[in-house]
């Protein structure tokens, strides 16, 4: 028998009349034994620290986060020695300079001038528009694809004549195919250049010759870096750029030519993804180079160099340099338990969330690694073994970098009648004894 006190001597009856009014409300409700799923809105919800510690449990009706962080170890490797006058190297994800020697300076930039070409006309023109060569495009001199006025040539294979046979003939083309004129065209390419913030570019061409007859313009090694950071995020230039060889039969020909990208580097080391070469006496020799390694994507300029083989020698070392600044940190195991939930009239049992999977990030060394928890708090029965109620996710300086679910570590049947007298019983009976 349950002890009762004077002072609660109604208690008795009242709780006959509870349980009566209990067992009646449950019947009314069309609930009986192998019902259909009961929903509990809002259970108790344990986050879990990574330290293995418990954080206090909330309740809430959206979601639930817990922020931590931790910080990417090792040592930065020392910085290549170039012997570029001005070089930059950027992380093309987050835009961290990585390397900056004389980045700001203005100089002329040759050939890399068709980054600009390229991505300009790639996002006026449409890939299979014919265009016709003019008496101008046949008339540009040095590299050239070797058009005659008259021939006609897609905009495709003229982007590929661009880039990889560095045609400047193939620049004029574009240029009068997208904006009539190379001078409307020129302008479309400074009007790009002030919407990208390149504060130390102007051009004069759609090819970059400073030669007799072609006023020069100019850039530095952060407004290249910026620009090829921007346009790498278009997939047709990327597929463009990272395009080793090159063929195609000109016009009233039957023969075909095939070109080779000047980019040396490219199709040599297998992470070396683009960009462009330039070089004229006044530039020099310079190279836009991007590469991609465990998942890190890197841009590199190399300006003024005064001879070729160093010019491949320094791009390559900037990004291999580059890539030793990351390491791979392994940020969750499979089958962690991160959170618990308060399962729906089970008496003191609660639901362990596990981890889906292991995952990894590659970042920055020193970098900061923020995981932020959340998960839905509503919870209906029956629960399934890896049944998703919640996710982590991984961010460095806001970016996320990875994201894992939060499952449910064993399955839970559906709440039957038995089970819910049991537990308003078990209620009652508590605040009965006090």
């Amino acid at each position: 028998m349950i002890a009762v006190s004077k002072r609660r001597g109604w208690a008795v009856p009242a709780l006959v009349l509870l349980l009566a009014l209990l067992v009646s409300v449950i019947a009314l409700g069309g609930v009986a034994r192998g019902a259909a799923t009961t929903t509990q809105a809002a259970p108790t919800t344990t986050i879990i620290s990574t330290a293995g510690g418990v954080l206090p449990a909330t309740t809430g009706t959206t979601v639930q986060t817990q922020t931590t962080s931790r910080a990417a170890t090792g040592s930065l490797a020392a910085a290549p020695s170039l012997s570029a006058p001005a070089a930059i190297l950027i992380d093309v994800g987050s835009g961290r300079v990585i390397y900056s020697h004389n980045a700001n300076t203005r100089r002329q930039v040759a050939s890399t001038t068709k980054i600009m070409t390229c991505i300009v006309a790639i996002e006026s023109l449409h890939l299979d528009k014919v265009v016709t060569a003019s008496k101008r495009a046949e008339a540009t001199n040095e590299s050239q694809l070797g058009m005659k006025a008259g021939q006609q040539f897609t905009v495709e294979q003229l982007l590929y004549a661009l880039m990889v046979k560095s045609a400047n003939d193939a620049g004029v083309a574009l240029a009068e195919a997208s904006a009539g004129t190379v001078e409307a065209f020129v302008e479309k390419m400074n009007d790009k250049a002030a919407v990208l913030g390149l504060k130390n570019t102007h051009f004069t061409n759609p090819h970059g010759l400073d030669t007799t007859g072609y006023k020069a313009g100019y850039s530095s090694a952060r407004d290249l870096a910026t620009l090829a950071q921007y346009a790498m995020k278009n997939k047709e230039f990327r597929k463009v750029v990272g395009t080793v060889d090159w063929s195609i039969t000109m016009p009233g020909d039957t023969k075909v030519q095939t070109f080779r990208n000047h980019n040396e580097i490219l199709g040599a080391v297998s992470w070396v993804t683009g960009v462009k070469t330039g070089y004229t006496s006044k530039a020099g020799f310079c190279l836009v180079g991007s590469g991609t390694s465990k998942g890190v994507s890197l841009i590199s300029v190399i300006l003024g160099e005064k001879t070729q083989a160093p010019c491949w020698a320094d791009s390559k070392a900037l990004l291999q340099y580059g890539f030793s600044q990351y390491q791979t940190v392994k940020l969750a195991a499979q089958g962690v338990p991160t959170a618990e939930m308060v399962l729906p009239y089970r008496l003191d049992e609660k639901l362990e969330l596990v981890t889906d999977k292991s995952v990894e990030a590659t970042v920055f060394k020193g970098d900061q690694t923020k995981s932020q928890v959340t998960v839905d708090p509503h919870l209906v029965l029956p629960v399934r073994a890896g049944q998703v109620y919640g996710k982590v996710e991984y961010t460095v300086g806001g970016r996320s970098v990875a994201t894992v679910n939060l499952v449910a570590a064993r399955s839970v049947d559906k709440v039957t009648l038995g089970l819910k007298v049991a537990y308003f019983w078990h209620r009652l009976t508590k605040w009965v004894g006090g």
